[in-house]
């Protein structure tokens, strides 16, 4: 008998093997049929029928990846139930069930499952839920089994805690996580942007300057170098900066960010005008959701150069011609209600929230919970305080 067993663990073993090697490959179709062949030989077994539905996600057969997985899911096995639980949500099947899977996972005290948990609310603004998750108890062998995970939740937090305010905190949980990989750039410019908030301004040259020689291209650091330039009185520096930026972006695939950080230097430093030409010239290079995004900002472009009819000329130009406009509506929204149109303010954040409701809440205020400066003057109004969630338990 324990020969038996023994052939039939080294058949499915090799098989795993073979067909994770096309997996590796991108070859799914081969990999299917070396791990359905080996199913069929040796019967059931968890790994097989594992990585068949992770192989039939792949493949685009989501149902029939649901299946597979939930056969090879159980209390035992994380792993799939952690697949499981990611295609539920990702490929819009039963997010609710998805995210129950990972709640039950990451109480459990698997890391992975946290750690998406963890990302999600970040991604959405709800930082004090990202605080929240990190904190959670860990099993004592964590940063053994899970370093990676661990890790990112450390990094995670201290980001939300940053955006929170909380700079002492947030300056604890990055340095942690750069002791644990010193070797991280992202790290170090998540630590430099804590000290430059709190205008500790050598220790974030210092941190930026070792983000940039960790990895050098990674535009990030440089940004934010630039930044402090500016607050630092560097002006020249900072413009030069910016600038190298610009000209060594891939003319085909232009980066938003950083196109937007320098138009934004510009109109500070009194050429709008400039500024808005080199958006003009991205945009004719740029479709879908980032040109209306990127359209919408020659609004703010104007508004930062004390344009404000130019602003909204903008963006009733845009309202007015594509019903999907969320920014544009956003920013003459604002701008509707600093200017005292309370009614046209709230119309355009409905026809906003209609479009993205997340997004609407997540703009009208601010990390802290504190309602955005340009609506103030509608934020005792009911329909306001609905659409910005400010009547809800914020995490």
């Amino acid at each position: 008998m324990d020969e038996i067993i023994s052939v039939t663990a080294r058949g499915i073993d090799r098989a795993l093997r073979i067909g994770l090697g096309h997996f590796d490959e991108g070859e799914y179709e081969p990999a299917l049929a070396v791990f359905e062949e080996a199913i069929r030989r040796y019967g059931p077994d968890m790994g097989l029928t594992r990585w068949k539905g992770v192989t039939l996600r792949h493949l685009g057969r989501v149902h029939e990846a649901v299946r597979a997985l939930e056969l090879s899911a159980t209390e035992a096995t994380t792993d799939s139930l952690y697949e499981l639980a990611l295609l539920l949500i990702e490929e819009n099947v039963d997010a609710e069930r998805g995210f129950d899977l990972l709640e039950g996972l990451s109480a459990r005290g698997d890391m992975p499952a946290r750690e998406y948990l963890a990302h999600r609310a970040y991604e959405d603004g709800r930082f004090g839920e990202v605080v929240t998750l990190s904190r959670l108890p860990r099993p004592e062998d964590a940063r053994d089994e899970w370093p990676d995970c661990v890790e990112c939740l450390e990094t995670l937090e201290g980001i939300a805690l940053t955006e929170m305010g909380r700079l002492e905190e947030a300056r604890f949980h990055l340095k942690r996580a750069a002791r644990l990989s010193p070797s991280c750039a992202s790290h170090m410019t998540n630590l430099g942007r804590v000290y430059q908030i709190r205008k500790r301004y050598a220790r974030a040259l210092k941190c930026y300057m070792r983000a940039m020689e960790l990895d050098t291209d990674d535009p990030i650091p440089q940004m934010n170098l630039a930044h402090l330039y500016e607050e630092m009185g560097r002006v020249d520096a900072a413009r030069s900066l910016f600038q190298s930026l610009y000209v060594n972006c891939d003319p085909q695939v232009p980066d938003t960010a950083v196109l937007e950080d320098y138009a934004r230097f510009l109109a500070r430093h009194g050429e709008v005008d400039t500024a808005i030409k080199m958006v003009e010239r991205t945009l004719q290079k740029t479709e879908g959701e980032a040109a209306e995004d990127l359209a919408a900002f020659l609004g703010w472009l104007a508004l930062d150069g004390g344009d404000a009819p130019r602003a909204r000329a903008i963006w009733e130009d845009q309202v007015a011609k594509n019903v999907t406009a969320f920014a544009a509506r956003h920013y003459l929204a604002g701008l509707c209600a600093q200017e005292g149109d309370a009614p046209r303010a709230l119309q355009l954040l409905d026809e906003a929230s209609a479009i993205d409701p997340v997004a609407t809440r997540n703009w009208c205020t601010r990390p802290d919970g504190q309602v955005e400066a340009c609506f103030e003057n509608v934020m005792h109004l009911a329909r306001f305080r609905t659409l910005a969630g400010l009547d809800e338990r914020r995490g």
